[in-house]
């Protein structure tokens, strides 16, 4: 698939497998809303604990916190077409296990089966970042990412109207099946992506153990100046968004007297906004290098959840919600695109799991406190405590990430061998 001519530059610059990549990736994002809103449905339904909620979060989050770095070490080892493909159908086939859950005696079967779903998924990241610059042109792996960026978010605004909808209409065991159908064809959609031979498994034979393996990507991680900045930046680009899912409903009922609805509005406007943010990652990646467009908008990020915490009316609630959702987005791309660039092939599966798991990490630790916190002193002073910490970080990443060598070291262990970065990285169809 070639991009479509426009003035001589191409509105679609992205070839045949990434465009299958992405089809599979919003589809199954979509589907996930679906299990989210069904689960949270069957749920309310069987019991009226609210313990039972709090336990499926942490059947989900346990895992991610125990095995996270496991599923980066195998998408190292094992073929990585293969890993998202089994991880796709295995959890295309875990979600039909949410079918037996009748009553509340079956509630248990519940936690092992959101268990398996985050432990399935943490095969299949890993391997979908690592394999994405052999997807895309060099000059396009900036837009690639955000693009994979947008995709999540567009699925939550998407999904998130649909599945209600959905559910109410048709229950939750409709929405399982329905969940289960876009796994299999986000399955379907990896069968038909190419990928090079050395691309797909960088290291056909593997005399360490697997746990040589990982301490390998983590000694790596550690070894790397650039590396351990930019996973310090990371995770502080999504705190901004996830203080205000915790805090924003009530800051807008106890300060603005919006109702529910109202909550919804201000998300969907973050998903317009990261909308937006897929044209300005064109726009400008070529004229600022990637480090200080990625602390200028992380700052940016900051500044518009500091706006967000003081805002007297909800039209200005509207708009430090598209702001956040531009600027994060962009900022949340440079930073993936930085560490593909800086990662070798061998490891970028282990080290996109370090990554992963210190983002998840920071972020569960950043909503427990603002709910702690928004508890104790009110939604205000935590919203804006949350956005000058991004400022301050986004200014220690325009100064600290600046000058980082981002081409990844040459050698048997590069991203590619010379001769490999000369083959297109797609069949042109």
């Amino acid at each position: 698939m070639r991009g479509f001519p426009l003035n001589g530059r191409a509105l679609w610059p992205f070839g045949r497998s990434f465009t299958l990549l992405w089809i599979g990736q919003f589809l199954s994002q979509v589907g996930d809303q679906f299990l989210f809103i069904a689960g949270l449905s069957l749920l309310d339904r069987l019991t009226d604990s609210r313990a039972a909620f709090g336990g499926l979060a942490l059947a989900i989050t346990l895992p991610q916190i125990l095995f996270g770095l496991w599923g980066g070490v195998f998408a190292d080892r094992w073929p990585r077409r293969y890993v998202l493909i089994g991880s796709d159908v295995a959890r295309a086939l875990i979600v039909l296990g949410a079918l037996t859950v009748r009553m509340n005696a079956d509630l248990w079967r519940l936690y092992p089966l959101a268990s398996a779903l985050a432990i399935a998924g943490l095969f299949f990241y890993p391997a979908r970042n690592a394999v994405l610059p052999f997807l895309v042109p060099s000059a396009h792996l900036l837009q690639a990412n955000t693009m994979l960026q947008a995709s999540y978010i567009l699925a939550l605004v998407a999904g998130g109207i649909s599945a209600g909808l959905f559910v109410d209409r048709f229950g939750p065991y409709a929405a399982f099946v329905l969940d289960s159908v876009t796994f299999l064809i986000s399955a379907l959609t990896l069968a038909w992506i190419y990928l090079p031979e050395s691309m797909d498994r960088p290291q056909p034979t593997r005399q360490n153990s697997p746990g040589h393996d990982l301490l390998e990507g983590l000694r790596f991680a550690w070894s790397q100046r650039a590396l351990r900045r930019v996973t310090i930046v990371t995770p502080f680009a999504t705190i901004g968004i996830g203080v205000v899912q915790v805090l924003g409903l009530a800051f807008l009922a106890e300060v603005l007297e919006v109702r529910a609805g109202g909550f919804g509005l201000t998300m969907a406007m973050m998903g317009i906004g990261l909308a937006l943010g897929l044209g300005v990652v064109p726009l400008l990646g070529r004229r600022i290098p990637t480090p200080l467009m990625v602390g200028l908008f992380l700052a940016a990020a900051g500044l518009a959840t500091v706006a967000f915490s003081q805002a007297q009316t909800f039209a200005f609630v509207l708009l430090a919600a598209l702001a956040m959702g531009l600027c994060v987005v962009v900022a949340r791309a440079g930073l993936a695109t930085m560490i593909q660039q800086i990662t070798p092939n061998i490891l970028r599966g282990r080290v996109d799991s370090l990554v992963t798991l210190t983002v998840n990490g920071a972020l569960a630790l950043a909503q427990g406190s603002a709910g702690l916190f928004g508890q104790l002193w009110g939604p205000r002073p935590v919203l804006l405590g949350a956005g000058l910490l991004m400022m301050l970080v986004g200014g220690f990443a325009a100064f600290g990430l600046r000058g980082i060598d981002i081409d990844p070291p040459e050698g048997p262990t590069s991203v590619a061998s010379n001769r490999e970065r000369e083959r297109p990285s797609h069949p042109q169809g």
